[in-house]
């Protein structure tokens, strides 16, 4: 089942795809500014998780053992904060220096030791077919993991990236797909603990689910806070 086109809009017309389902309550947001890590310990039985870990650069990581070292310590942390039934979903982009970072790889090694299964990897293009980037692939990973979770109805394998709050967030018409899953299977909370400028609670709370987005960056948490989508049918 593939995407239709459609509009979304976060103050502007941004492209998105259509809903296919009837939301018609927004939901409620809330957002804390606090260490992502800090604030998953401990926590446990959430609903669902989804989130893009931290790019290197963004961090200041100079060796890709420490931030590895820091994105596993991460994923695990969202791995074990959701119930049995709840899921897990990482949108990830690889990057290519010297040699290839495959965070699909990562993600599927913390998800084994985390007792998860991997119930669906899908895959988001960034580039037209045909074309490459010097230092990322034309297309990032949508890998969702769960212990107990149905699969449920399948979406599309591969889907637009579209609209981009900024250069390294995630496409909204991606992350709309993986909500309206989400929303299939009973879903109407979610968490976001690298919530970034905000792609996925917005796009949440226009689908009529609540969200809760955690950054340690203030100015991120308040573009978060503000940040709207409109999704049209």
């Amino acid at each position: 089942m593939g995407l239709e086109s459609g509009i979304s809009r976060t103050r502007g017309t941004r492209k998105a795809g259509t809903r296919k389902a009837k939301k018609t309550k927004k939901g409620k947001r809330v957002i804390y500014c606090r260490d992502a890590l800090a604030w998953l310990r401990g926590r446990s039985g959430l609903e669902c998780i989804v989130t893009s870990l931290p790019e290197m650069a963004e961090g200041g990581w100079k060796r890709v053992e420490d931030y590895r070292a820091f994105f596993m310590e991460a994923a695990e942390r969202c791995l074990s904060a959701v119930a049995d039934t709840g899921y897990v979903v990482f949108l990830q982009t690889d990057r290519k220096r010297d040699g290839w970072i495959d965070k699909s790889y990562w993600l599927n090694a913390a998800g084994e030791a985390a007792g998860m299964r991997l119930l669906w990897h899908k895959v988001a293009l960034r580039v037209e077919v045909g074309k490459t980037d010097l230092y990322r692939p034309g297309w990032s990973h949508m890998l969702c993991f769960s212990r107990a979770g149905r699969i449920g109805v399948p979406f599309a394998d591969v889907v637009e990236r579209g609209e981009m709050t900024y250069a390294d967030a995630f496409g909204q018409t991606a992350v709309q797909a993986v909500l309206e899953w989400l929303w299939r299977q009973g879903v109407r909370k979610v968490v976001d603990p690298f919530v970034g400028s905000g792609t996925v609670v917005a796009m949440a709370n226009a689908l009529g689910m609540d969200a809760v987005g955690v950054d340690m960056d203030a100015a991120q948490c308040e573009r978060a806070r503000r940040l709207e989508i409109v999704v049209e049918k």
